[in-house]
């Protein structure tokens, strides 16, 4: 039996273990009284099973985390105009921070009483190597966890719950720590140990299956080597080639996922908030509409009346949306659907009224649909919008309460019923939610070819295998081959081809004025290669199709990995957030005006981490004032993290 004294002493040196972190008061919430526990809930895989429960995140912290701000920054949910302009809640940041200091301390738990129970020398064989298995897994996730903090806030305290009260680390050394843990856990995982049915049921992603845990464990190494590419790439190659010699993420049987479930608790899915519209943003749009070169009549034949050539850019609103942006498809309406979509796009996506589409989500009534106005100054209608079977997207940066074209822009206000949505299986609980999949570890593996080393493939071997394995993913794996090969163009001059480099020139086009209904031509500029924030300063060079490629697979759950990308290399495109007048209580304000795009893109028009809650500093002011100064800047979204593009 499990010794309680000892689990007891444990749990206090726990408790006060970091002032300013969440506390144990909300023990008994997750665990049984230590005091009553019999030896089930003492056990390492019930730490670790409530650590990756709860981590999956219940709907209160999930929106304001995930959609608000991951998938804000990420350009992923276009329509909430928060942290993508460098808005923040300080009640939003507290939630998602007390939640994910308790999931590290229920990780730290299983290790703890791992080490615990094997001092006693009183497990029985399979226990004792089932239990040396869960303290590696729990090494595993806590690393994985200890790179979401850091990659949300910046500094973190790797002593964290070890009994002594610890102060914060630099990114530097938390990163050293996270590829230090996962080499020694995955080495230390006995593969040849098959956990019981019972203890199977304890881990919702693998069932305690050693082997995938290995895998994921070098795989996640791979992606954190590759997080420091910019700022330590001797680092970054060494710890990568080291973990591409490993067994990895490679086929979706392997793939790390949670299956999701409906009802008020961690096990809800990220996007279930009914009242978020989750719109497409003018950054996805842009980057998924002619993509591949595949027409959408070839997978939804039902949809060829409302489909556009791709020479059409729509109808033009200029006195209803803000014109001071670099998106080049600025100002305009698409009254029907582009030729040719990315195929993935409305497996992720579903457009207003296509009640034919498996993933429809119906967010308002199917009359309001077609009738949504643009307002004149007055207020009473000037245009009026038939929006069904339209595909369009929300533009980064423009509210009501900032822009005076956007304020009288009403169909734009109601993208619940005129806007393309993240799907219903994305938002009924009825997927599982990816933390790792095989996609991933093909276009790190692509990314790292390109560079010149040691992963044992091709960098385009690998950019192709990524796509497959996203294809087959989305069920859309008959028209990879086709996708492949095309040289076909998206609206920011990237194609798929990896053997195809030649930059886009400008084009002729054809719109309307959406007033007036005229028929006009311009000439479509792709954006300025010079003026982009990728140092590569190419639109269509093979590491923007890697990262490019490696946005739309790991849409809409990996939206962290997303933003992370951008921040390192300022890939794929994402445009100046727009509106006339200011970003009113904006961390960005001070950075942007009206003019900003003319002079092009700089890190400084992208947030780059979330503040730390004030309660924080409130329980901890030296340590708060510690990880500012580990920072190296002030607590505000703007100040970049180390492993980011600073140019």
């Amino acid at each position: 039996a499990y010794n309680m004294k000892n689990y007891k002493l444990l749990l206090t040196g726990l408790c006060v273990g970091l002032i300013g972190f969440s506390s144990c008061s909300d023990f008994e919430d997750i665990n049984r009284n230590p005091s009553t526990a019999d030896a089930e809930y003492t056990k390492p895989d019930y730490f670790l099973n409530n650590s990756i429960k709860l981590a999956q995140q219940d709907p209160d912290v999930a929106e304001r985390m995930v959609v608000y701000n991951w998938a804000s920054a990420a350009r992923v949910c276009g329509e909430m105009s928060f942290l993508n302009v460098g808005r923040y809640n300080d009640g939003y940041n507290a939630a998602y921070y007390n939640q994910v200091t308790n999931w590290l301390k229920l990780a730290t738990l299983s290790i703890q009483t791992a080490d615990e129970s094997a001092s006693l020398g009183n497990l029985g064989e399979h226990e004792a190597g089932f239990f040396a298995n869960v303290k590696a897994f729990a090494r595993i996730w806590r690393a994985c966890l200890i790179a979401e903090f850091t990659d949300t806030y910046g500094p973190y305290p790797i002593e964290a719950f070890q009994g002594t009260n610890p102060t914060f680390n630099s990114e530097k050394e938390v990163y050293d720590f996270i590829l230090s843990e996962l080499k020694e856990a995955a080495s230390a995982i006995d593969t040849s140990i098959t956990p019981t049915e019972t203890e199977a049921k304890g881990d919702p992603g693998f069932g305690y299956n050693a082997e995938k845990w290995q895998k994921l464990a070098n795989s996640l190494r791979l992606r954190y080597a590759m997080r420091l590419s910019e700022v330590d790439p001797a680092k970054a190659q060494s710890e990568f080639e080291d973990a591409a010699k490993g067994s990895l993420i490679t086929s979706l049987t392997d793939i790390y996922a949670v299956q999701e479930y409906s009802g008020w608790s961690a096990w809800d899915g990220i996007y279930t908030r009914s009242w978020d519209d989750q719109a497409l943003s003018s950054t996805m749009s842009n980057i998924l509409v002619g993509l591949g070169g595949i027409a959408v009549t070839e997978y939804r034949p039902d949809l060829a009346s409302y489909i556009k050539p791709m020479n059409y850019l729509g109808e033009k609103y200029e006195k209803h949306y803000a014109e001071n942006t670099d998106n080049p498809t600025k100002q305009f309406w698409m009254d029907g659907i582009p030729e040719n979509l990315d195929p993935r796009a409305l497996k992720i996506f579903c457009l207003p009224n296509d009640q034919a589409a498996e993933n429809f989500i119906d967010k308002g009534s199917v009359e309001g649909h077609a009738s949504n106005s643009l307002v004149d100054d007055n207020g009473n209608p000037e245009v009026t919008i038939d929006a069904q079977y339209t595909w369009n997207y929300y533009p980064v940066g423009q509210r009501g309460a900032w822009s005076a074209k956007f304020n009288k822009n009403q169909v734009a206000s109601k993208m619940y019923q005129t806007g393309v949505l993240l799907g219903k299986n994305y938002c009924d609980s009825s997927n599982k939610r990816v933390w790792f999949a095989p996609w991933e570890t093909y276009f790190l593996l692509a990314e790292a070819s390109l560079y010149g080393w040691s992963t044992g493939t091709s960098a385009q071997t690998a950019y192709e295998n990524g796509i497959r394995a996203s294809f087959e993913y989305f069920g859309v794996e008959e028209y990879v081959n086709d996708y492949l090969a095309s040289t076909d163009y998206n609206r920011v001059g990237t194609s798929v081809s990896f053997t195809h480099t030649v930059e886009p020139t400008a084009i002729t086009v054809n719109y309307k004025d959406g007033y007036t209904k005229e028929a006009k031509t311009m000439t479509y500029n792709y954006p300025d290669a010079n003026k982009i924030l990728y140092k590569g300063k190419k639109l269509n060079d093979q590491l923007t199709k890697i990262i490019t490629q490696k946005y739309i697979a790991q849409t809409p759950y990996l939206v962290l990995e997303m933003w992370s990308d951008h921040r390192r290399l300022g890939l794929p495109f994402f445009d100046i957030p727009a509106n006339e007048t200011t970003l009113t209580g904006s961390d960005m304000e001070p950075y942007w005006n009206a003019n900003s795009y003319l002079e092009g893109q700089k890190w400084q028009l992208y947030p780059q981490r979330l503040r730390y809650p004030t309660s924080l500093n409130n329980a901890d002011a030296t340590n708060y004032n510690l990880a500012l100064e580990l920072l190296g800047g002030s607590d505000n979204v703007m100040t970049p993290l180390w492993f980011s593009n600073r140019k």
